[in-house]
């Protein structure tokens, strides 16, 4: 490019960190900073965001204070969020749920709802209960909160917890909304849910599906007897 400025940078810089290229993320940062330009807030937010990818906590940490002591960017609420998911995809959700309550601002449901995830796949049922009762303040008529904390309560074996809030999901009202499948054949979007009959091609579609779970059990039975 004949001129470099920092959308470029941000942007290049953002593509190697959403692909978990963490090392060619960070050497472009450094060639930014050897061109004159200064980083701002987009820039912080990619590098931060493909430490979380990568796992590297420390210099996720690293990057977000540097982008305050060293440049004197403020942090906004999208990258607490990412230092959040940081700490909540390594187990750490203490130090997730210490870094929402020194937060400046109010954390929105999008913070909430990182660490409720990350409770999820961790099993914690307390901080799980904190951020759900946080969700269903800030967004009452989102069910994908409820089916979450019900989750961990599931995974947890915590079985009158799971009742409890399928009871309150039913007394607000509350249904768990249906997965969608999609596909895109000649630049059009064909969506389905599950048992679905109302595209137009619906019997052909489940005829060539009975044709490949016919094979599927044809093959595993052969699999089994050759086993044998």
């Amino acid at each position: 490019m004949g001129e470099r400025n920092e959308v470029s940078w941000n942007s290049i810089i953002a593509a190697y960190g959403m692909h978990g290229l963490l090392d060619e993320c960070v050497s472009l940062f450094h060639r930014m900073l050897e061109s004159g330009l200064l980083p701002d807030h987009v820039t912080f937010l990619a590098i931060i965001s493909a430490c979380c990818h990568a796992g590297e906590i420390d210099q996720g940490i690293q990057y977000f204070y540097s982008m305050k002591d060293n440049y004197r960017i403020l942090p906004r609420m999208e990258h607490y969020a990412c230092i959040v998911d940081l700490f909540g995809r390594a187990g750490r959700l203490e130090q997730a749920f210490k870094t929402i309550k020194g937060m400046p601002f109010t954390p929105d449901a999008g913070v909430w709802g990182t660490l409720l995830g990350a409770c999820r796949v961790h099993s914690n049922v307390e901080l799980a209960e904190i951020a759900s009762r946080c969700l269903f303040d800030l967004d009452p008529e989102n069910s994908g909160y409820y089916v979450l904390l019900s989750n961990v309560h599931a995974g947890a074996g915590q079985w009158s917890g799971v009742h409890r809030v399928r009871h309150l999901m039913k007394e607000k009202g509350l249904q768990k909304v249906r997965g969608h499948s999609w596909i895109e054949v000649d630049n059009r979007t064909h969506i389905f849910v599950s048992a679905d009959n109302s595209h137009p091609q619906s019997e052909e579609i489940y005829s060539v599906l009975d044709i490949l779970l016919q094979e599927r059990r044809s093959l595993c039975s052969s699999t089994c007897l050759s086993k044998e």
